[in-house]
């Protein structure tokens, strides 16, 4: 432990003050140090056959507690695009942000009219700016992917990413 003092002026001379004993161990920082590690965590995906602009997807790691409910979820609802469906719902659960690369590295907004402002999300934003009628986040998803295959290639990225296997996918798909 390091002890360290904090040196005051009170106007009429200078005084000092100890501040006391402060952990300067390894395992000290541990806390902080998880904190920089999760704020670091993302994956950055760029969506296929999309240039000038660029886009990508900014994610958080998927659940693998919420994959289960997603999947169970779209499974009973059915239809004949449900796991098209249960992916845009894990791509919309883990999605930080979706940004445009124009020209260099600067990532701008797709929101309308605010290059500079905040990232969209799956949200109405991003679908005005794609011309999507619907505005759902699952057919935001679906108008941002031009393929189901390049939907799908995104998903299993961002799943092996997040320590989810393929074949751990493929099994619960």
């Amino acid at each position: 432990m390091a002890e360290f003092n904090v040196t005051t002026d009170d106007g009429n001379g200078v005084l000092e003050e100890s501040v006391g004993a402060v952990e300067t161990t390894p395992l000290a920082s541990l806390k902080n140090r998880r904190t920089e590690i999760l704020n670091e965590l993302y994956l950055d995906v760029k969506v296929p056959r999309w240039k000038d602009p660029e886009i990508f997807i900014r994610f958080k790691p998927v659940s693998a507690t919420r994959l289960s409910k997603v999947l169970e979820k779209r499974r009973k609802a059915g239809g004949e695009d449900w796991a098209i469906l249960a992916n845009a719902d894990m791509m919309i659960d883990s999605c930080i942000g979706v940004y445009a690369v124009v020209e260099g590295d600067e990532k701008l907004s797709l929101r309308p009219n605010d290059p500079k402002g905040d990232w969209t999300k799956f949200d109405a934003d991003l679908g005005d700016a794609l011309g999507v009628e619907q505005k759902l986040a699952t057919a935001v998803v679906r108008g941002l992917f031009l393929t189901e295959g390049d939907l799908l290639e995104a998903a299993n990225k961002l799943f092996a990413w997040s320590g989810i296997s393929g074949q751990e996918a493929d099994e619960a798909f």
